[in-house]
């Protein structure tokens, strides 16, 4: 019984890692088709403004809620002066988010400097089988579990979501229906760089707030949006999440973490090599499959 509360620990810890890395990224290349190398400095800005609002004597709900307004702000400037201009152009996107990574990392290194207190967590840890485990990392997967099923209802439930479902689709047709696609653009960003921003607030309970720590995540976050592909964003999120937490989770345990990674990266390829537009396309197929009768099977 041990050895498999470890496995579960150790697999919500993985997914919980993966899904608060990725879900502003997959947010805004799934919506907006924006490819954001400045993913991981959204979330360094984020963490040192849960750091620095926590040390002023902000609770810590509030100190992660003003780190994730903290991004939303930054991310909805750089969408007003960079980001609008590059819609459809994806690899200009990619580039010039590139080149923005790099002025907010090295700006908050002047203007930050090269670290900040972080914030310790508080929450304690529990024993089991005189093995010791952490109470946040447990808090954490609960979080990324509430985050995937509000944005779910977000986009199944309100007039943002159908809109934003409208122009994702076909973003022509939208704009003629009356739908003002450059404002749900705009809010899409928005929304991405909150989620980006909360995440790198979280994380600042559990690694150095520093001015490259969104590097440590950004790989991780492109993994996964690699392998959720953009069809379907919470349900491609969800199991490309599921998927790799179980492959990094099993090698961990039974080889290293250096493996867990490695076996994750190996598993990502392979999903590419036969499904390029990610794992909901084999999910499509499936449905594709079941709905034609029986005889053309």
């Amino acid at each position: 019984m041990l050895d498999v509360f470890i496995f579960l620990y150790q697999f919500a810890d993985a997914f919980a890692l993966l899904t608060l890395s990725a879900v502003g990224l997959m947010i805004i290349f799934g919506m907006m088709g924006v490819i954001n190398m400045a993913h991981g400095e959204l979330m360094m800005i984020g963490a040192f403004g849960a750091a620095r609002s926590f040390q002023a004597g902000l609770s810590l709900p509030l100190a992660i809620l003003a780190g994730g307004l903290a991004a939303t702000v930054v991310g909805l400037i750089l969408e007003r002066l960079v980001i609008r201009h590059l819609y459809g152009r994806l690899l200009y996107s990619l580039v010039a988010t590139w080149g923005l990574s790099l002025i907010l990392s090295q700006g908050a290194l002047i203007v930050l400097g090269p670290s900040t207190q972080g914030i310790s967590s508080n929450f304690g840890n529990f024993v089991v089988g005189g093995l010791t485990f952490s109470v946040y990392r447990i808090l954490l997967f609960a979080i990324a579990v509430c985050i995937i099923a509000s944005l779910w209802a977000l986009f199944r439930f309100t007039t943002f979501g159908l809109q934003a479902r409208a122009t994702m689709s076909n973003v022509e047709m939208a704009r003629a229906l009356g739908i003002d696609t450059a404002r749900i653009y705009m809010l899409t960003f928005g929304l991405g760089s909150f989620l980006a921003g909360a995440a790198g607030a979280l994380f600042s309970l559990t690694a150095p707030v520093q001015p490259s720590f969104g590097s440590s995540y950004t790989p991780i976050a492109f993994i996964v949006v690699v392998v959720a592909g953009s069809r379907n964003i919470i349900v491609g999120l969800t199991l490309a999440a599921l998927m790799l937490a179980l492959v990094k989770t099993a090698v961990t345990i039974n080889l290293n973490i250096l493996g867990g990674y490695v076996a994750m990266l190996a598993a990502a390829l392979l999903v590419i090599r036969f499904s390029p537009n990610g794992i909901t396309e084999w999910l499509q197929q499936g449905q594709a499959l079941l709905r034609r009768p029986p005889a053309e099977r």
